[in-house]
């Protein structure tokens, strides 16, 4: 327990107490009467004495009642809390996560944790500013929910029904949680000035946030100095749920109209079996029973790959994958793809192609190969182009599919380690990639290996003892194959795994569901007829997308998962569908601290918001008032 004004309860004991006992000593007498004994008149003597000064005083209990009830009254003046944080006119900040990983419904009673969040922001509200004047504490509150951005639902006020209005409305998305725009946004709003004074309205805010705790941006931040951070924990520390980490879709480049359905699942704790099944335009072609895989004792959760198909589809279509099963949260078992109709392969080589390099895409099928005699005369509009890195230099590969052979481009964040190059063989691949998929390496020779170095989001597909041979990367509006070493120095061409990679390059270079595929928190960006509108439809959503005079269009951020269709006047609805396969915010795991830089914050469980009890105490009082009267009426 602590006080929010302990001073004004000890000035307010310090003011009444004394004039109580004052009167008791200063009570009355009753006139003076002759009498025969003073015998018969025990409670007169007793009286004089205790009307005398400085003479002992006789406890009574309507003395002690008055006195209790002076002690509760000035208890409750000092604003006593269970739990309690804040001081008198201090600001409070509500911070509440309104991520994916708050639809998860591993609670008690089997509502979401979102809905658990809402409950103790409105418990605190009640313990901050409930009952008025008299019961509230005199400071403000704001509230802010976050995700992948965040929301001011309520500016700094006192008004506790405002307040409520504002938490009620409140609700999930499937965005990833990134806290820092929040707390930004906080920090601004609570130093922000009086238009009328140059200098800040108060100190810093008392933030409290309501969170599973599973905020990784916050991992590298600090409190400023002053500032105070609350963490109410809600979310179970070791639920059971599937989730998906990969969803793709490819069309064979030597058949088109073959389709395979790429799935990758993460099973977090004891995760039940299940099936999951997968629909093209509603109507199931295929399932497959699902059951979790054994857990590495240093790992939270275990992966889970698969292929469904191939199948026959000779035009676009709409994919569903649902996993019909069970779990912690229902929200993240469907996936969907606007799969876009067969496309016959088309690829651009700039000059010199090594013979081998030629037989090998030429083994793809494709229906147009087309050599061009230098990077001047690159044409875009085909699936992917094959560049020599000496052909490049120093400049930057245009928008676009790309795969680069003996060496690495600039803008890829990729660097060069050193200009030496030295024989190698390959140490490690990246066998989940859809590129070295079934890639055999394991007699790989290489006479001159570079040694490269990839930045952050940069996938290398294939390391040497020294760094990286074979990278993937997709920056802004391209996406990259790119081979340090020249396959012509090694023996790469002559082993089985070459064609296979170069087909597995083809295939996902060349695949467009991406194009219409989202995460939770990206912009939609369209081109159309300038000055026009399209209408955007989604999950509670229906909204105008109006194009400037270049043509441009755009909307977001598109907050929760689901099939979005955009419907442009004159023309067939395009489909896109957004999908939440972030692994960190999947996983459902309630952090029992939150971590910042230098600070790891403990969490308060559901349901322990600090209250006031000031309330009670003056019930309790009211209590004592009515003993003491019936006690003076029995006399």
């Amino acid at each position: 327990m602590n006080f929010l004004s302990p001073i004004a309860g000890l000035l307010l004991a310090a003011a009444v107490l004394p004039p109580l006992l004052l009167l008791w000593f200063l009570k009355l007498r009753r006139a003076r009467t002759p009498v025969s004994s003073q015998r018969l008149w025990r409670e007169a003597i007793e009286d004089m004495r205790a009307n005398a000064p400085f003479q002992r005083l006789r406890w009574r209990w309507l003395l002690v009642l008055q006195i209790v009830i002076l002690l509760l009254i000035a208890l409750a003046i000092a604003r006593p809390r269970v739990q309690g944080a804040g001081g008198s006119g201090q600001r409070t900040i509500l911070l509440i996560d309104t991520s994916g990983s708050m639809r998860a419904v591993d609670t008690s009673d089997g509502r979401t944790r979102l809905e658990h969040a809402k409950d103790i922001a409105l418990a605190r509200i009640d313990a901050l500013h409930g009952g008025g004047a008299l019961f509230s504490a005199s400071g403000e509150t704001m509230v802010l929910s976050f995700s992948g951005d965040a929301v001011v639902d309520c500016r700094f006020t006192s008004s506790a029904a405002e307040l409520r209005r504002s938490i009620e409305k409140i609700t999930p998305t499937d965005q990833s949680t990134r806290a820092v725009p929040a707390l930004r946004l906080a920090r601004a709003y609570a130093t922000n000035t009086d238009p009328e004074s140059p200098w800040p309205v108060g100190g810093p805010a008392v933030i409290e946030c309501i969170s599973d705790g599973r905020i990784p941006d916050l991992a590298d931040r600090f409190l400023e100095a002053g500032e105070s951070l609350v963490y109410h924990r809600v979310g179970s520390s070791d639920p059971e749920n599937w989730s998906f980490s990969v969803c793709a879709a490819d069309r064979d480049v030597r058949d088109p109209r073959q389709v395979r359905v790429l799935i990758g699942l993460v099973a977090e704790g004891a995760a039940p079996d299940g099936e999951l099944v997968l629909r093209v335009d509603g109507a199931v072609v295929a399932s497959r029973a699902i059951a979790a895989p054994d857990v590495a004792d240093d790992d939270s959760f275990a992966r889970l790959d698969l292929v469904l198909g191939p199948f026959t589809l000779d035009a676009g279509a709409k994919v569903e994958v649902e996993l019909l099963i069970s779990d912690a949260n229902p929200a993240d078992n469907v996936v969907w793809l606007e799969l876009p109709p067969p496309n016959p392969l088309r690829v651009q080589a700039i000059a010199p192609v090594p013979d081998l390099i030629r037989f090998g895409l030429d083994s793809l099928d494709p229906a147009s190969f087309d050599v061009v005699d230098s990077p001047e005369a690159f044409q875009p509009g085909y699936d992917f182009t094959v560049w020599p890195a000496k052909s490049l230099g120093d400049t930057v590969l245009p928008e676009g599919r790309h795969l680069v052979l003996g060496g690495v481009p600039g803008g890829l964040g990729i660097r060069q380690v050193n200009d030496q190059s030295a024989p190698a063989v390959v140490m490690a691949t990246e066998a989940l990639h859809p590129v070295m998929r079934g890639v055999g390496v394991g007699r790989l020779e290489i006479l001159n290996a570079p040694t490269w170095k990839g930045s952050r989001g940069v996938t290398e597909l294939m390391s040497g003892p020294s760094g990286g041979l074979v990278f993937a990367a997709e920056p802004v509006g391209r996406r990259v194959v790119a081979v340090g070493f020249d396959p012509m120095e090694s023996n790469w061409p002559a082993l089985p795994g070459f064609v296979a990679f170069l087909a597995n390059t083809a295939s996902w270079l060349s695949e467009v569901p991406e194009a219409n595929a989202f995460e939770p928190g990206d912009v939609l960006r369209l081109q159309g007829t300038p000055g026009a509108k399209a209408m955007l439809s989604g999950p509670g959503l229906d909204v105008e997308i109006p194009f400037d005079l270049d043509g441009l269009g755009q909307f977001g951020p598109l907050r929760s998962v689901g099939r979005y269709v955009v419907q442009s006047p004159g023309q067939r609805g395009t489909g896109y569908a957004v999908n939440r396969t972030d692994i960190a915010e999947n996983l459902l795991g309630s952090s029992e601290v939150l971590q910042l830089r230098g600070t790891a914050i403990s969490g308060e469980v559901s349901g322990s918001a600090k209250k006031s009890i000031r309330a009670w105490i003056l019930l309790f009082v009211l209590a004592v008032l009515l003993g003491e009267w019936w006690l003076w009426r029995s006399r």
